[in-house]
């Protein structure tokens, strides 16, 4: 009976450390385009300019998730234990690019993947980084590093090729401002893109 009262109390402290052991809740960070600096910059649309369509971006699993994924060295990939995006950043991160294709004016429209619509020339991309590098202790950045494939719709062809990467440090190496870092990265990447199809004058 002796043993059988100590067992009972070991089982109530095991059950009483695990309610005050919770797993903290996790940070969640997006990926926003500035839609006040796109709207200021919009320029008229004419209905003789081409229609865009973004393809959904290739990438490695590690970028297909909700991982925040952080670099310590140069083959290895980890992720946050307690801070993820909204969204997978192949998900995020076209909303970003429509944004600011169409704050060029260079399209009449800028269609998203899932749209049946037809278009003049198809975007496609391959994501190779999208990830919070950090090294040196207290050094980090965010770095994002994408090519983009324009694609004559017609003739199924590649008109040009480029690949954008951006790296903007962060303050400290945490996953927050990781995630700030990483959105200012991405919105130099979207908008050197812009800058990128409006020279060619489709």
């Amino acid at each position: 009976m002796k043993n059988r009262n100590i067992l009972l109390a070991i089982f109530c402290c095991a059950l009483a450390s695990c309610s005050f052991n919770k797993v903290p809740p996790s940070d969640i960070y997006t990926i926003l385009p500035d839609f006040g600096k796109s709207s200021s910059s919009t320029t008229v649309k004419k209905k003789n300019r081409p229609v865009i369509k973004l393809a959904p971006i290739r990438a490695s699993r590690a970028f297909t998730g909700t991982d925040m994924v952080y670099v310590t060295t140069q083959y290895e990939q980890n992720s946050y234990a307690y801070s993820r995006w909204s969204d997978a950043p192949v998900t995020l991160l076209p909303l970003l690019f429509q944004t600011a294709l169409e704050a060029t004016g260079s399209f009449w429209a800028v269609i998203s993947p899932p749209s049946a619509a037809k278009a003049d020339f198809l975007l496609e991309s391959t994501l190779t980084d999208f990830s919070h590098h950090v090294h040196d202790g207290n050094i980090s950045e965010g770095i994002i590093s994408i090519r983009f494939y324009l694609i004559n719709a017609a003739t199924k062809t590649v008109i040009a090729t480029r690949e954008f990467r951006s790296q903007v440090p962060s303050s400290t190496p945490n996953a927050g401002d990781g995630a700030t870092a990483l959105n200012q990265a991405a919105d130099t990447v979207a908008h050197d893109l812009a800058a990128w199809l409006k020279g060619m004058q489709l």
